[in-house]
């Protein structure tokens, strides 16, 4: 008798999604939107500025060169 016991606790319960009227939809709802940290703007508008300026800045500082070829 202990080994029915004991293999009753493997057992895997299955139930149907028309079973449980609340629980069917729960995965089609969108994901709550949590407000960005300050942090995280900062970092995101550095890292932004700085891709776009860097390559900006350096085409500007050699147009001299490129033009005297």
């Amino acid at each position: 008798m202990p080994r029915l016991r004991l293999s009753a606790y493997f057992r895997r319960r299955v139930t149907l999604l028309v079973l449980q009227p609340g629980q069917r939809l729960v995965h089609s709802a969108p994901p709550r939107q949590r407000p960005a940290s300050t942090i995280a703007v900062a970092i995101a508008l550095a890292v932004f500025f700085t891709a776009f300026l860097t390559r900006s800045g350096y085409m500007r500082s050699n147009m001299n060169q490129s033009r005297r070829h």
